[in-house]
């Protein structure tokens, strides 16, 4: 249940990343200007938003591997064959009930070679 947690925190962070910089305002200048760039807001949020966005693919990686793994699926031709043997090569086979932390930034060090498919 803990990898949910996760996964709920960093939409949590999507979801505040995706609100408008721009609804920021600030007086300058004694209100002598009348606009202030929050560009740097928006860069830092964008940021943001891509490193959660990349712990909530983990997750799912892991969620995935897992179960199928507790399924015992047989996939043998389809796309999603290379992606699941690239990930069982890094993901830690023990589905006891344990911490996922190592293997879920596991699979974040996979999504890049994975985006390559």
């Amino acid at each position: 249940m803990i990898l949910e947690y996760v996964a709920h925190d960093m939409l949590t962070q999507l979801r505040q990343a995706a609100l408008p910089v721009s609804l920021g305002t600030a007086v300058v200048s004694r209100g002598m200007e009348d606009h202030a760039s929050f560009s740097t807001q928006a860069a830092r949020q964008t940021a943001a938003a891509a490193d959660a966005y990349q712990q909530v693919l983990a997750c799912e990686l892991v969620a995935a591997v897992r179960a199928l793994r507790m399924r015992h699926a047989e996939m043998l031709d389809i796309p999603a064959r290379t992606a699941f043997d690239q990930a069982c090569a890094v993901l830690d086979a023990d589905l006891s009930d344990r911490s996922l932390t190592a293997d879920v930034q596991a699979a974040a060090d996979l999504l890049p070679s994975l985006a390559d498919l």
